[in-house]
């Protein structure tokens, strides 16, 4: 079996359980620590049956808006290898969150959109799902970095190490996403002309046809890219909010808006495995969120039902979508 192969079965089935089953043990102890254990449970059970049938669909449909956007992003980067539909699109997205339970950090995501296009174009697509990927890291970053200057000014405890924060991990999160940010904006607003350098290197030039389609993009249509990522983030934003208050959780919306930000960028900085995933988001919300409110279980809560409508009920989806799906075309 090849090496590569090997480590990919050791990050999923091997390390994966074991991350999963340590972060597991960590916030269970977290929890059965939280004074007055027993009302938590019994409140989160009194507002679900009797908030639950006006908040939940409409995260619901904020989950079909955050897909939607995503389905659009996709089809307007094809669009320069070969126009589908929007319904292709999405059926692409859906069957791209699928492969990403499979694979560390979402990586196999590209390898379920592509399978809806022809098997020519594959390859070329990966870059397109790259430029994707970065709009959207971007966007993250950028909103995370701001979230953690406010959170700075408006949580004198920040750097209170009982909260399990320093000043050298505050420091590190602001000047290493400021670094990427400025890293990732450069590649992003200039991928046509680096691509277009790299073909002038011999071990690059043989790869050259699967970066002409990035190469294509114009300057407007990357902004248009951009602007549909911050639209994507802010329903994100939007989605948090209604958990919160669905649950009935104690937090202002600075606090909320700022907590939220600063959740996604350490997630989009810390390295995840599928099976631990869920176990990662929890601790972090409970890392960030415990600024604000002690309410550990409403946090968990919270951060699990965003997690299953925005990643497990597409996933789902998407794997139901795959059955029908021709994966060699050609003979």
């Amino acid at each position: 079996m090849p090496l590569h192969k090997k480590i990919r079965l050791l990050l999923n089935y091997f390390l994966g359980p074991i991350l999963f089953i340590g972060i597991g043990f960590s916030i269970y102890h977290q929890v059965i620590d939280q004074p007055q254990l027993t009302l938590h449970w019994q409140h989160i059970k009194k507002v679900f049956l009797e908030n639950g049938r006006g908040y939940l669909p409409v995260i619901l449909l904020f989950m079909l808006l955050n897909w939607g956007l995503e389905s659009k992003k996709w089809q307007m980067l094809t669009s320069h290898l070969q126009p589908i539909s929007f319904w292709m699109a999405v059926k692409s997205v859906m069957a791209g969150v699928s492969f990403t339970m499979l694979t560390p950090n979402r990586m196999g995501e590209f390898l379920g959109r592509v399978l809806y296009l022809p098997d020519g174009s594959r390859i070329r697509a990966a870059t397109l799902t790259m430029l994707s990927s970065i709009s959207q890291l971007a966007v993250t970053l950028f909103a995370g970095t701001l979230g953690l200057l406010w959170l700075k000014k408006i949580a004198p405890q920040l750097t209170n190490e009982s909260f399990g924060w320093t000043g050298l991990l505050v420091n590190v999160l602001l000047y290493g996403s400021s670094l990427c940010i400025l890293l990732g904006l450069f590649i992003y607003f200039n991928i046509g002309w680096l691509s277009r350098q790299l073909e002038k290197f011999p071990p690059f030039s043989k790869y050259a046809y699967f970066m002409h389609p990035i190469g294509e993009i114009h300057y407007k249509e990357l902004l248009k890219l951009l602007a549909l990522s911050i639209i994507r983030y802010c329903v994100f934003m939007v989605q948090y909010g209604l958990v919160f208050r669905f649950l009935e959780i104690d937090i202002s919306i600075n606090e909320l808006l700022s907590s939220t930000s600063v959740m996604f960028l350490i997630l989009a900085m810390v390295p995840t495995i599928a099976l631990a995933e869920l176990g990662i988001r929890g601790k972090v919300s409970l890392f960030v969120f415990g600024l604000f409110s002690s309410n550990s279980l409403e946090i968990l809560v919270a951060t699990a039902v965003i997690w299953f409508i925005n990643i497990i009920f597409p996933a789902v989806a998407g794997s139901f979508m795959l059955l029908g799906v021709k994966i060699f075309k050609k003979t």
